[in-house]
């Protein structure tokens, strides 16, 4: 059996985020906050057009100016000036992605519409990417944390995979407090591209996961889904 794909996306060793910035406010900064808070320690990128510096690392202005084409791209900025930002990762060579940003398909047809531009771009480019409308992902192998709850206690054994943009983190603080610690979690919202079939199928190859829970909504390929 082919090994997942997305052993790669979990292990990024270089992240690049837009949508962070020095306004504690703003939710692009409280995921940068989670990434530097939380341990990873792979290279760390913000985007910004026009801060120096973000969260005392250094910013860069456009994709192209960036040392490295990053692993991953995460994005948290409206969904209207998302497209060519996006594109400009796939010109860089940028391989996967996080969608944070919503206004897609879950608000009618435009947002389906704009959801189609966005899955064009990605396969022009080759990007596999989760979301949009999603929360991103935890690997606690790697301390890497792209939602916006820090993470508290050591690693555990609960993998999950979640259809609803937010329960990732709003479960976190809940089963920490009753000493349940997640190996990996994924929020993958919209589906446009990775679904949570992708995301069963990788946690059951995971070493370090032993249980899987998952927070259904809709499964849309009942046969790989029931044949996994």
């Amino acid at each position: 059996m082919a090994v997942s794909f997305f052993h790669s996306l979990m292990n990024p060793k270089s992240i690049a985020i837009v949508g962070a910035s020095n306004n504690f406010m703003k939710m692009g900064t409280m995921h940068a906050l989670s990434i530097l808070k939380d341990g990873y320690q792979g290279n760390f990128y913000p985007v910004h057009p026009s801060e120096k510096t973000v969260l005392g690392q250094k910013a860069y202005s456009a994709p192209r100016d960036l040392p490295e084409a990053p692993d991953m791209a995460i994005f948290v900025l409206p969904a209207r000036h998302l497209l060519p930002i996006f594109e400009s990762f796939g010109q860089i060579g940028t391989k996967y992605a996080i969608v944070i940003t919503a206004g897609f398909k879950e608000l009618g047809p435009e947002g389906v519409k704009l959801e189609q531009r966005l899955k064009d771009v990605a396969q022009k480019f080759g990007i596999r990417f989760v979301g949009p409308n999603c929360m991103g992902i935890l690997n606690r192998e790697i301390s890497l944390n792209t939602t916006v709850m820090p993470l508290l206690g050591k690693p555990g054994k609960l993998g999950m995979v979640s259809q609803s943009g937010t329960y990732v983190a709003q479960t976190i603080l809940y089963l920490q407090k009753r000493g349940i610690y997640f190996s990996k979690a994924v929020s993958v919202g919209n589906e446009a591209d990775i679904n949570i079939i992708d995301v069963l199928e990788y946690l059951g190859e995971d070493e370090h996961t032993q249980a899987i829970s998952m927070y259904i909504e809709t499964i849309r390929d009942v046969k790989r889904f029931l044949f996994l």
